[in-house]
């Protein structure tokens, strides 16, 4: 089921908004059909018509559609009574250069207005020789320059053209399908004057709305604020979060779950799927045993937890593995240094059915780093993948308790564990976004990030 932007904002990215500030400033948008091209100059328009007005000339479609598949728009223009829609369908591009000579006339009498949309100007361009949409071109921009006006021009030609040269800027929305799901994404190639700092951002049009994702950014767990329990689904743990929930289920009793993550994917990022379920759990009176990533730190994991629960949860019902020598720890750490994969998953099992015993509710949550125990048993792997085999079909079995393993996607196991469990995700960096999305069972590519409401907790996008 596709998610909603976590935050509605007609807002652009900081270079391209820069760019824009600057009075004249000419900017072309390119794209494939169904790119979101009218989309976002619409909210280009919205925001730089602040204050002020704004112009839409369209030689596309009419006011009325524009509103029925943009209901955003309407609401702007019948609140703010800002915006003007001009429909030139049935124009000329000799009609578009008359109108916009008179708009510009009126902007010396009217100084509230600040930029001009025209959707598109290829189309009409077409109609012209080429010597004469050249010299129309030069006088759009020109008109541009010296009213101190901003023009946005929409394109749908997807080489280059004559028009590319004489903009000072181009913005192009780009559409791709990898893994079979779609990938959106606005690649600036060109603002005159203006410094770019990130040249591809990925996008999504959910509910008609153009919102590109900044960078993934972590967030400080002292900035959240703990949340109230999330109930057990009928045969699942609960990720702690309705988002993770409404997409994969919650996490079956007697599956094994498996996120796969690259190796630029960040560990906070890692935590807003890991650290939300453990506190539900502990909060629910379920066990948990917890094999922390590599570098994650043991002591910090468990601030972090105990941030979120009580010191009886944590004496009673965690139980976090360290490597090293078992004497030199204490509740909730537990130390192991096993000498063969047999031993370290018995060890494990051991300590599953000892929180067990002293939980509130039947069923434990297993949470274990793939790399850690792959990086123990480096020359033992096939007889790790068997006691991992076994491990999993003794989870299964009794369906009482759930396995989430977080697996590195260059693991030597990746095969094999992947066909060993029911659920399975992945968590990679697309243009400094973190991109969540399932494989079993499959769902729409997402943005992950942390929730503007409370950023210990996972916000989705997904990409449509």
């Amino acid at each position: 089921m596709p998610l909603p932007p976590s935050a509605i904002t007609t807002e652009s990215p900081i270079s391209i908004a820069k760019f824009l500030a600057v009075e004249g400033s000419t900017l072309l948008v390119k794209g494939y059909a169904g790119a979101g091209k009218t989309t976002l100059a619409l909210q280009l328009l919205a925001q730089l018509s602040k204050g002020s007005k704004g112009v839409y000339i369209s030689s596309r479609v009419s006011e009325r559609k524009v509103a029925q598949q943009l209901p955003w728009v309407e609401g702007i223009r019948s609140k703010e009574k800002k915006n003007e829609f001009i429909d030139i369908r049935l124009g000329t591009a000799e009609s578009v250069l008359a109108e916009t000579l008179r708009i510009i006339g009126r902007k010396s009498r009217d100084a509230r207005i600040k930029a001009i949309v025209l959707d598109t100007w290829d189309g009409l361009a077409k109609e012209m020789e080429e010597k004469e949409k050249l010299k129309a071109e030069k006088t759009l921009v020109a008109l541009a320059d010296s009213s101190r006006t901003r023009m946005i021009f929409v394109s749908e030609e997807p080489g280059k053209t004559t028009m590319d040269y004489l903009v000072d800027g181009i913005i192009e929305l780009v559409r791709n399908e990898e893994y079979g799901r779609i990938f959106r994404e606005i690649e600036i190639q060109k603002l005159r004057g203006t410094l770019i700092s990130q040249h591809k951002y990925l996008y999504t049009l959910f509910g008609g709305v153009f919102r590109h994702f900044e960078p993934y950014s972590p967030a400080a767990c002292d900035e959240g604020k703990w949340f109230k329990p999330i109930e057990d689904h009928d045969d699942a743990f609960s990720f702690g979060t309705a988002a993770m929930d409404q997409v994969f289920g919650g996490l079956g009793k007697g599956n094994t779950t498996l996120f796969e993550y690259g190796g630029d994917v960040p560990y906070s990022a890692l935590r807003l799927v890991e650290i939300p379920a453990i506190v539900n759990a502990l909060n629910l009176g379920h066990g948990v045993v917890v094999v922390p990533l590599p570098g994650a730190g043991v002591e910090s994991l468990a601030a972090v937890i105990r941030d979120g629960t009580s010191e009886e949860a944590i004496r009673e019902r965690l139980a976090i593995v360290a490597q090293g020598d078992p004497n030199a720890f204490k509740p909730p750490f537990y130390g192991i240094s096993p000498k063969n994969p047999k031993e370290g998953t018995q060890y494990v099992s051991d300590l599953i059915a000892g929180v067990r015993r002293r939980s509130k509710r039947e069923g434990v949550l297993v949470m274990e780093s793939v790399s850690q125990v792959e990086g123990a048993f480096a020359s033992s792997l096939d007889l790790l993948a068997e006691q991992i085999s076994t491990w999993i079909s003794n989870i299964q079995t009794t369906r009482v308790d759930t396995i989430t393993f977080f697996m590195p996607a260059e693991s030597l196991l990746r095969t094999r564990l992947i066909g060993m469990s029911r659920g399975h995700a992945r968590l990679f960096v697309r243009d400094r976004s973190v991109v969540l999305m399932g494989d079993k069972p499959s769902t729409e590519a997402m943005v992950l990030e942390h929730s503007r409401e409370n950023p210990i907790l996972p916000a989705l996008t997904s990409i449509v």
